[in-house]
């Protein structure tokens, strides 16, 4: 399955954070080129918020590159599918490869404006994925972050500045 046809599957209404995201997704699809490959100003990243349902944390990472505090993540690249995109993503950020054996839903569909002058990325669109895990199995290499940290959601508030991880936290208390 080509990387758009995996994308076009998830917009789903009810997952958007509002409705003009969901008209954005939807006219963003048909345009085509989804990949930072294919199109450095708007594409498609995949997102996951680790969460362990006992202790009621969520794992966050000090970005290097963004130098914020938000959820593991990163690009769809060139002819992947969502769900090689999301194992791929993980394996490289926790350590943890082929997590998921079949594409799981994504549970929010946010956009992010990139405000930085260096970057020629623009918008990231962002499809979210919630990954249930204690983290007992990460093997995290900092390369790309500061820190992590396990957290309450109300303690990751306090550190957490990007708007799309914030509306993760509060999609997952709903």
């Amino acid at each position: 399955m080509k990387t758009q046809e995996s994308i076009a599957k998830v917009i789903d209404r009810d997952i958007c954070d509002n409705g003009v995201t969901y008209n954005r997704y939807k006219q963003r699809v048909k345009e085509g080129k989804p990949t930072r490959d294919e199109n450095p100003d708007t594409h498609f990243c995949v997102y996951f918020l680790p969460y362990d349902s006992q202790s009621k944390k969520v794992f966050v990472i000090h970005h290097k590159k963004s130098g914020l505090w938000l959820s593991p993540g990163g690009h769809i690249d060139k002819d992947e599918t969502l769900l090689a995109a999301l194992n791929r993503e993980i394996g490289e950020e926790l350590g943890i490869w082929n997590f998921f054996k079949s594409e799981p839903q994504p549970f929010l569909l946010t956009i992010t404006p990139i405000e930085n002058p260096v970057e020629l990325c623009h918008s990231h669109y962002d499809i979210w994925y919630l990954l249930l895990t204690d983290g007992s199995n990460f093997n995290i290499d900092l390369q790309e972050f500061y820190a992590t940290k396990w957290l309450t959601i109300e303690a990751a508030r306090e550190i957490v500045t990007d708007p799309s991880t914030l509306k993760a936290f509060q999609k997952l208390q709903t």
